[in-house]
């Protein structure tokens, strides 16, 4: 009768199946990097690129775009993983609880989509080209903002979410100062996903946010307007 009681796993994580799932996804890249790298937990960055790290000299046409997907989910080394992972789960629940799921999952993908586009744009514009990235902190960045921003946008209980927002403030400012003082982070990767963390929240139809239909859709033009200016000027898409 006791076991009968209890609530099942997905009753336990119902507010956390995405963030698990992301987890989930991340871990068994992770296992498949290390088998490539000959079951090494420091992946090499022949594998990296070859499983789609952002590299701006191997992207030559339109079908090279998975490139702006595929670095979220591809990690350097086993502390690299297990950092990101750790971020993922700490924000996950709150922002599926608050937004609903399939709007997390949209502020997963913009802010990393994001970063991997900014990490582009910095090696191609900047003479960063020999740059391979990689790592679900594009996305960790989006994230942190995204809860930082709740404060300010959510309509429900705005004194509580105030003082959750105050500290992730400190995180995202202890984050950005790693990022900048550890040789070898994408710095460009990082701002980049914090930036699509804040479009994200201008962007997703989440009906806990103050968020205007017009607003929406005004960032969500200009978000893929730029996207595709980035792609065509390179010549990755023809207009």
């Amino acid at each position: 009768m006791l076991n009968q009681s209890e609530p099942s796993f997905f009753e336990r994580n119902r507010f956390r199946m995405v963030t698990l799932i992301l987890i989930a996804l991340n871990v068994i890249v992770f296992a498949v990097e290390t088998v490539l790298s000959g079951f090494r937990v420091n992946v090499s960055t022949s594998v990296l690129v070859q499983m789609g790290a952002m590299y701006a000299p191997w992207m030559q046409s339109a079908a090279d775009l998975y490139r702006f997907v595929t670095p979220m989910f591809l990690h350097m080394d086993l502390m690299h993983l297990g950092f990101n992972m750790v971020a993922l789960y700490s924000v996950g629940e709150v922002l599926e609880r608050v937004l609903g799921k399939g709007n997390f999952l949209a502020l997963y993908f913009i802010a990393g989509i994001t970063g991997n586009a900014v990490s582009y744009a910095a090696d191609v514009f900047l003479g960063g080209g020999s740059t391979v990235s990689a790592g679900a902190s594009t996305s960790v960045f989006g994230l942190f903002v995204a809860v930082a921003l709740l404060g300010l946008l959510h309509k429900g209980n705005r004194s509580m979410f105030a003082q959750y927002s105050k500290g992730m403030l400190g995180i995202i400012a202890v984050n950005v100062a790693y990022t900048f003082l550890v040789p070898g982070i994408s710095v460009s990767g990082h701002l980049g996903g914090a930036l699509g963390g804040l479009v994200a929240m201008f962007m997703v139809p989440s009906k806990s946010l103050r968020v205007s239909n017009v607003a929406r859709v005004a960032v969500g033009v200009l978000w893929v307007a730029s996207l595709v200016w980035l792609l065509a000027s390179q010549g990755l898409l023809s207009l």
